[in-house]
């Protein structure tokens, strides 16, 4: 719970006009920590900012959990004052989004819900899981959306990943401890599991489940202190990665050509801490770096080391620059693939008062 100090330096905070530069304190060089950054959007009060895709013209795709289910864009993000807009309302089909990935080019698979209430620590409505697609290729000024499929049998679809070699199938991790009632009285975790979606004909089927790597094990001990154990999920060359926000565990496991794991298929622990992971990627570049976010930091995780460090956030000189950070991804162009864009919810998630934000973090001449 925050302090009515940092409550009233975010309510401040919301207030002020978003800089459009990094501010680098004196004597600052180029790859030192805390690494530079810039805000770059607030959302309207209230908007929980969860996920966060990069189209290939390096605009920025923004889903929200609350107050209702969007998608917005932030367009040229290097830009001084980017322009920042409502692109799609899917509350045709659900009340809230969660994930949000590229399947093949210039479209997205997003996955959300009904919710008992517009608040970020609402349950779901069992059965209302579905995944849905927003088209920009014909139409880039108007995207247009549709249904695939429903997953009822889902718990709380997360990350969202497409097959590098068939990018019309995408997995999606699921794991939740609430469950789809409005007054919990059981906090026994569900699976940590995997599905895997055919976008063109809405097929789906379960390929993971049953691994400890994946699950809640309540961690951080016997009360519920985070209701998710895998989350985050992407997929370089034929390995998946996914991040434990239970566990504090980073994973990887090989991937068949259909998506399915390799034999012997035990999952290998990349890292391990005691972060409250979220989200992650790979960059800059063939680094070896995984970027992820968690407890209110940026994190770069070695995979070769098995070792991270936090780069900006708390933990850092400049403590409450990233609060509760949801999600990251670099950008695809030129102009900005050093940059992770970042996605998190100011002050955090038990204060009274949230806005989504959007900000760039430039990882240039890091070296870990």
């Amino acid at each position: 719970m925050p302090s009515i100090t940092t409550s009233l330096l975010g309510v401040l905070a919301l207030a002020a006009p978003v800089f459009s530069a990094a501010v680098k304190p004196a004597g600052h060089h180029q790859g030192s920590i805390p690494l530079p950054s810039r805000d770059l959007h607030f959302l309207p009060i209230g908007t929980w900012a969860e996920n966060l895709a990069v189209r290939p013209n390096g605009n920025l795709l923004i889903s929200t959990s609350t107050l209702n289910a969007t998608v917005w864009q932030v367009s040229k993000p290097w830009e001084e004052n980017p322009e920042t807009k409502l692109v799609y309302n899917f509350d045709e089909w659900a009340d809230r989004l969660i994930g949000i990935g590229e399947s093949t080019p210039d479209k997205y698979i997003v996955v959300g819900s009904r919710f008992y209430a517009r608040t970020e620590i609402s349950s779901h409505v069992g059965r209302t899981f579905c995944a849905m697609e927003l088209d920009f290729t014909k139409t880039p000024e108007a995207p247009k959306a549709r249904l695939v499929a429903w997953i009822p049998e889902s718990n709380l679809l997360q990350g969202v990943a497409a097959l590098p070699w068939d990018r019309s199938i995408v997995l999606i991790s699921d794991q939740y401890m609430l469950r789809p009632r409005e007054v919990q009285l059981d906090w026994t975790p569900s699976p940590g599991q995997i599905w895997r979606l055919d976008t063109k004909t809405g097929k789906y089927d379960l390929i993971m489940t049953g691994y400890p790597e994946m699950n809640t094990v309540y961690w951080h001990g016997n009360k519920p202190t985070h209701d998710v154990g895998i989350n985050g999920i992407r997929i370089q060359g034929n390995t998946l990665y996914w991040v434990n926000a239970d566990n504090g565990g980073v994973y990887s496991m090989k991937l068949k050509k259909d998506g399915t794991p390799e034999t012997p298929h035990h999952p290998k622990t990349v890292a391990k801490s005691d972060w409250l992971w979220d989200d992650f990627d790979f960059g800059p570049g063939n680094s070896d770096l995984i970027w992820a976010t968690g407890n209110n930091s940026i994190v770069a995780v070695s995979r070769s080391k098995g070792t991270n460090k936090i780069v900006a956030g708390y933990g850092t000189s400049d403590n409450e620059s990233f609060w509760s950070p949801t999600s990251a991804q670099f950008g695809r162009t030129k102009k900005d693939s050093n940059v992770l864009y970042v996605t998190g919810n100011y002050p955090n998630a038990s204060s009274p008062i949230i806005s989504g934000w959007i900000k760039a973090l430039d990882t240039t001449g890091f070296k870990f």
